[in-house]
C-alpha cells in the first residue's frame, strides 16, 4: 500500500530498530508479571513478605516503562505518531490505563503505605486491568493473522 515515494507500513515495521527491542520489553514484563501473581498468592498465604511482592511490581513497571518507550518509538517510526496513532488508538488507550493504575499503586505505597488493604485493592485492580490489555492484544494480532492469511489467500486466487 506504497503511496508515491513513501514505504508501506510492512516496509516500515520492517526497518525499525524497535520492531525488535520493543517485544522483549513486552514479553519481559508479561513474565515478571506471571512471577509477581504467584509471588502474591504466596504472600496472600503468608509465605512471603510483602516486599518479595513490591519488588516484582517493581520490576514489571519498569519493563512497562521500557514497553511504553520503545512503543512509542515504534510507534512513530511506523505510523508517523509518538502515541495514539489511528491504527493503535484502542491499544495506547489501554496502555495509558495500565500505566495510570500502576502509577496509582506506586503513589498509595509511598503516600500511604499503613493502608495495607487499599495498596492490595490497587494492585489487584492494576494487574486486572493489565490483563485486560494482555487479551487484547492477542486478541487483535490474532484477528490481524487471519486478516493478512485471507488477504493473502484472495490475492492468490485472483493471480
Amino acid at each position: 500500500m506504497a503511496e508515491s515515494g513513501r514505504t508501506s507500513v510492512v516496509e516500515r515495521r520492517k526497518a525499525s530498530i524497535w520492531t525488535t527491542i520493543h517485544p522483549l520489553f513486552a514479553i519481559g514484563q508479561l513474565l515478571v508479571f506471571f512471577v509477581s501473581v504467584g509471588l502474591f498468592v504466596a504472600y496472600l498465604r503468608g509465605a512471603v513478605p510483602f516486599q518479595f511482592v513490591h519488588v516484582s511490581v517493581l520490576v514489571k513497571i519498569a519493563l512497562m516503562v521500557g514497553a511504553v518507550i520503545t512503543g512509542s518509538l515504534w510507534e512513530r517510526d511506523v505510523f508517523g505518531y509518538w502515541w495514539f496513532a489511528p491504527e493503535f488508538l484502542f491499544e495506547d488507550v489501554m496502555t495509558l490505563i495500565v500505566f495510570i493504575t500502576q502509577m496509582t499503586y506506586l503513589a498509595m505505597v509511598f503516600t500511604h503505605p499503613q493502608l495495607m488493604g487499599v495498596i492490595l485493592g490497587v494492585l489487584i485492580f492494576a494487574y486486572t486491568v493489565y490483563i485486560a490489555n494482555v487479551a487484547q492484544y492477542i486478541h487483535r494480532t490474532q484477528t490481524a493473522k487471519k486478516e493478512a492469511a485471507a488477504a493473502s489467500s484472495s490475492l492468490l486466487k485472483a493471480a
